[in-house]
């Protein structure tokens, strides 16, 4: 059986999308488990409308305690051997876990798929919230989507890793690049793929609900430390949802704590379980990375109400911070020319020029 964790908070325009997609499977051997996460719109009524229709839906409520609870509370409630995360707000292909089961892939520890983006048009409460079954997919049945994988009847060349291959998955977290030409899995994501819920409980492999950003990179990451096994699968079977109310397009204050907290607990994962020295390299670029984002999301970002004086005494402590110390020695031989370029003039205490590359950086992230 296989478990899709779907986490719910005020997504009643794409709800019924999204759990439809599910309840379309080709293969019907799983379980929907919804979790509301304190949603203020009519998504609760809305999943205890579909649980009393079908058996196979669980749905679970709680307080507003972010994704990372609700996803936890879901594997918690999990019965499956497979275990998917979808969010609420995007939707799968009817063949995505009639290959998760397929007999050929049950001695692998992880399944990877690939993803599309879908560019959603502006949001309509009340044209969507009144929709039903089938209706609610018919409604937007002509996607623009951004093709991120093989389309057609049947996968393409499916690659399969294990032994000493291993690493190099796990560095493709810390620094993504292709697995192949055209073979592009996301692997900071928890969505397009498919865990085994026994490694998840063998090892308490949870999301850390103490970081609202990067949570995703950091499960993924403990979760491939302990992987023997993996195959790919160069199948789009996922379209992740792009709409104005992204959490993406906000500003986050506390970011710097937050990354702080993520970086300290990716170089703990890593130094457990030996890959550190290994890995090094990658890691320090990740940490370079982590700096840019941190730099051009929160300290210099338009949207911040802080003051230059301010952002340029924050500066002055990034700097000076153990976390990317050691990391500085690599930004020559590692990264995009454009973080390069940031982080030598971050490093060279030149703010006022940190600060413009930084808002272009943002305005032009925006842009994309």
């Amino acid at each position: 059986m296989i478990s899709v964790i779907i986490p719910v908070y005020n997504a009643e325009p794409y709800l019924r999308r999204c759990i439809d997609s599910v309840l379309a499977s080709t293969y019907s051997d799983f379980e929907i488990i919804l979790v509301n996460d304190g949603s203020t719109d009519a998504g609760p009524e809305i999943c205890r409308a579909y649980a009393k229709k079908d058996s196979r839906i669980v749905f679970l409520s709680q307080e507003n305690k972010g994704v990372s609870a609700a996803r936890n509370r879901g594997l918690d409630a999990a019965r499956g051997e497979w275990i998917v995360f979808l969010d609420s707000d995007d939707f799968i292909t009817d063949d995505f876990l009639g290959m998760i089961a397929a007999s050929k892939y049950q001695e692998q520890d992880m399944i990877l798929f690939q993803f599309a983006l879908h560019a959603s048009p502006a949001a309509r409460p009340d044209r969507l919230s009144g929709l039903s079954g089938s209706d609610s997919m018919a409604a937007d049945s002509t996607p623009k989507v951004q093709d991120r994988g093989i389309a057609g009847d049947s996968p393409g060349q499916v690659l399969l890793y294990g032994g000493g291959e291993m690493p190099e998955l796990i560095s493709r977290i810390l620094v993504p690049r292709p697995l192949a030409e055209h073979c592009t899995p996301d692997f900071r994501t928890p969505c397009a793929r498919a865990y085994r819920r026994s490694l998840i409980e063998r090892y308490s492999i949870r999301f850390s609900p103490d970081i609202f950003i990067g949570e995703d990179l950091l499960f993924n990451l403990e979760y491939q430390l302990r992987t023997k096994s993996c195959a790919y699968i160069p199948r789009m079977v996922y379209f992740y949802d792009i709409h104005g109310d992204s959490s993406s397009h906000r500003f986050h204050p506390g970011l710097r704590e937050n990354h702080a907290r993520l970086l300290a607990a990716v170089r703990n994962a890593l130094e457990e379980n030996g890959m550190l020295s290994r890995l090094k390299r990658d890691y320090c670029s990740y940490a370079l990375d982590n700096l840019t984002y941190v730099l051009i999301r929160e300290i210099f970002s338009p949207l911040s109400p802080g003051s230059y004086r301010e952002s340029r005494t924050l500066c002055r402590k990034l700097r000076c911070s153990p976390l990317y110390g050691e990391a500085f020695a690599y930004n020559r031989s590692t990264g995009i020319l454009p973080r390069r370029v940031l982080v030598a003039v971050f490093w060279l205490r030149c703010y006022l020029l940190t600060a413009l590359i930084s808002r272009i950086s943002y305005f032009w992230l925006e842009r994309r």
